[in-house]
């Protein structure tokens, strides 16, 4: 089985770590140079501690930004070139002091860059890279995710410590599967594209590994494909490989019209269907199922694992792809850290869990799968797996 481990991220003791300045386009520095944190050593643990608390609680200022330049256009002006705050304002129809501390506040997160004019003051660009993230139509643009926060996600949040003390149940009282919407799912589909290509560059590699070659003719199942990219990425990877994506009505549509956009639409095929209620085509390659399981219970999970194996061939590969906490690996890895706070967002949506991988290679088991490989993708963990 093969195993790829990501290093640890930042120190823990919010000390050592800290940069005074960063390259444009590396990693950002924090808010607080604690260095400068001097003063009375009886104090000094409170006090550091209440600076990187009060730098977590400062955090929201940064949706709030980049919420606010969205919805006045301000990355839509910005993608036309440099400009100064007077210039965006009047397109904007908005007031030149408002707009440059707008736009001053992105610059300290690099999505603009703050430069001096020839002509005094100063001008913003985006940063490479943002105009496609950031304007509505881009294939990896954040705008149905944009769009998701400014619909459920801020109240939701707001209630967190009421789904503390009563998370979601179903009549019986057990806990219940996430309860998004059709309309946020559409929203929220939308807006991750951008997981995906070096998710499937990895994907793509594994499967070479196993021998998959371009010029074989292979089919695979993408369960809840959302727009398809993961399958329409593979497509292009892959020229025999036909893809059939199953998902919500409303998600169909969207599906098919990226897979044109891509050029693939002749061998991928999406199908409007409820996986847990209907079968699955059967005879595939490869059974794909990402972002899928942190959605459910734990038995949604396993009933998912059965399906699986019933869709996938003798000799055929079921990928994974989620937020699985590996605390054999390094606990406070990016990955675990992440996929422990994805839980929390799962909590306040109505149901759902970052699943560890003990209870992965439990699900497989049961179902008559065995793991062949586990490998970390940002984001995410991708896992293989065959018949036993």
């Amino acid at each position: 089985m093969a195993t790829v481990d990501t290093p640890a991220g930042a120190e823990e003791d919010g000390g050592a770590s800290d940069r005074a300045a960063s390259p444009p386009g590396g990693s950002l520095p924090r808010l607080v140079d604690s260095t400068k944190l001097i003063g009375d050593p009886r104090d000094s643990a409170v006090v550091r501690a209440s600076h990187r608390v009060y730098e977590h609680l400062v955090a929201m200022f940064a949706p709030g930004l980049i919420e606010a330049a969205f919805d006045l256009g301000a990355f839509v002006a910005l993608a036309d070139g440099p400009a100064g705050a007077a210039e965006l304002a009047e397109r904007l129809d908005a007031d030149p002091l408002g707009v440059r501390v707008l736009l001053d506040g992105l610059s300290c997160y690099e999505i603009v860059y703050r430069e001096s004019a020839p002509e005094g003051g100063h001008r913003y660009r985006l940063a490479d890279g943002m105009a496609e993230c950031l304007l509505p139509g881009g294939l990896y643009s954040l705008a149905g995710r944009i769009r998701y926060d400014r619909a459920i996600g801020w109240d939701a949040w707001r209630d967190l410590a009421q789904h503390v003390r009563h998370p979601a149940r179903d009549d019986s009282g057990a806990y219940r599967a996430n309860q998004l919407s059709a309309e946020d799912y559409e929203s929220v589909a939308r807006g991750i594209n951008f997981w995906a290509p070096p998710i499937v560059e990895a994907l793509a590699g594994l499967l070479t590994d196993t021998g998959w070659k371009e010029e074989t003719p292979r089919s695979m199942l993408d369960v809840g494909c959302g727009t398809g990219i993961y399958s329409q990425l593979l497509l292009q990877r892959f020229k025999e490989l036909t893809a059939t994506g199953l998902d919500d009505p409303r998600i169909v549509p969207i599906a098919e019209e990226q897979a044109q956009r891509l050029n693939v639409g002749a061998r991928f095929s999406p199908v409007s269907q409820d996986f847990f209620q209907q079968p699955w085509p059967g005879g595939q390659d490869l059974v794909l199922l990402v972002n899928i399981f942190h959605l459910q219970t734990a038995d949604g999970a396993q009933e998912l694992m059965h399906r699986a194996r019933q869709a996938v061939r003798e000799d055929g590969v079921v990928a994974i792809v989620d937020h699985i906490v590996d605390d054999d690996s390094e606990p406070h890895s990016p990955h675990n850290r992440f996929f422990r706070l994805f839980s929390a967002s799962m909590l306040v949506t109505g149901g759902g869990d970052s699943f560890s991988l003990a209870e992965y290679d439990q699900w497989l088991e049961r179902a008559g799968l065995c793991r062949t490989a586990l490998v970390d993708t940002p984001m995410h963990r991708i896992l293989l797996a065959r018949l036993t």
